[in-house]
């Protein structure tokens, strides 16, 4: 399946919701396969927004680095991190099929739907 970054980057918190989810072991199996999978990009990902930060952002009082929206490196910062999400990886990914009587809410489907069929 061909995906972006940002369609990874756009589903981790759900994903993380539908971890929790009591569901048969062979859908929590898949679920688990499919995490681990992201969480391999999502590092990668991760690691090259941190770059960003620390090359577009200043330090605070406290030492912590970010990029404020008032700050004159916020555009190149946003576009930067823009084209880190558009760029595209190939994952093998067998789309999930969910029991129809779990319980999820309809935002953490949809952040799934490329994943995820009821």
């Amino acid at each position: 399946m061909k995906l972006t970054n940002g369609d990874i980057y756009n589903a981790r918190e759900s994903l993380m919701a539908l971890l929790e989810e009591k569901m048969p072991v062979a859908i929590s199996f898949k679920v688990a396969k499919l995490a681990n999978k992201f969480n391999v990009e999502l590092k990668t990902i991760e690691d090259v927004k941190n770059g960003l930060i620390k090359k577009y952002g200043k330090p605070d009082e406290k030492g912590r680095v970010s990029v404020p929206q008032d700050s004159p490196e916020f555009d190149k910062f946003v576009e930067e991190f823009n084209e880190l999400m558009e760029q595209t990886v190939e994952m093998v990914v067998d789309k999930i099929k969910l029991s129809e009587d779990l319980s999820i809410e309809p935002k953490t489907l949809m952040a799934l739907e490329k994943f995820v069929e009821v």
